[in-house]
């Protein structure tokens, strides 16, 4: 058996700490793999559900599109505005092919164009959209729209407080659920809906 001295021991010690070193350097190294992978994986989950939500999102919109659209004709009828055209998603351009505005549902017939705009939960930023919306739609009218009054309308699934109120007061028909379909909340005899030249 060797006999231990100093200089042993502190040979020990150093051969020691370089195997201590390379272990450490080792789990290191497995550790940010280890991490990269999971940040890999997460990155995956997260643009996975990201779209699932995105999907769910355009599902529920498409959602509150059919249910206003499956019975606006009747309801506009009511208020002296036959339907004789229905248009989902219009999309507007310039002269240059650029992007004005789009419609979520627009109502034509000889005398007027209804540009509605539907939300999942109509909120007051929405209505004010919808009314600028109004101003681009005067800027670049449609095709087939000169001569004719421009209304519009907001609907929603879900009518935040007071904003029923606020749209009607700017002049905007108000839509929202009513029992197995839409209805137009606008009292029939009081309101007055704004109009926009085209």
């Amino acid at each position: 058996m060797a006999e231990l001295t100093i200089e042993g021991i502190l040979q020990l010690f150093a051969e020691s700490d370089k195997r201590m070193e390379k272990l450490s350097e080792k789990l290191t190294q497995d550790l940010k793999q280890q991490f990269a992978e999971t940040d890999k994986r997460m990155e995956k989950i997260s643009r996975e559900v990201n779209k699932k939500i995105a999907d769910l999102g355009d599902t529920l919109g498409r959602f509150a599109e059919e249910q206003v659209r499956a019975d606006v004709i009747n309801k506009f009828k009511s208020w002296g505005i036959p339907v004789h055209s229905i248009a989902d998603h219009f999309e507007m351009q310039d002269e240059d092919g650029r992007f004005v505005y789009e419609i979520d549902i627009l109502i034509y017939n000889q005398k007027y164009v209804v540009a509605l705009e539907v939300k999942n939960t109509l909120k007051i930023d929405d209505v004010d959209a919808h009314l600028e919306r109004m101003k681009k739609i005067q800027s670049y009218p449609m095709p087939g729209a000169q001569g004719k009054t421009l209304l519009a309308g907001v609907a929603g699934m879900i009518v935040g407080k007071g904003v029923d109120v606020y749209a009607e007061k700017k002049g905007l028909f108000v839509l929202k659920p009513s029992g197995d379909s839409v209805t137009i909340m606008n009292d029939y005899k009081t309101f007055k809906p704004q109009e926009w030249a085209c």
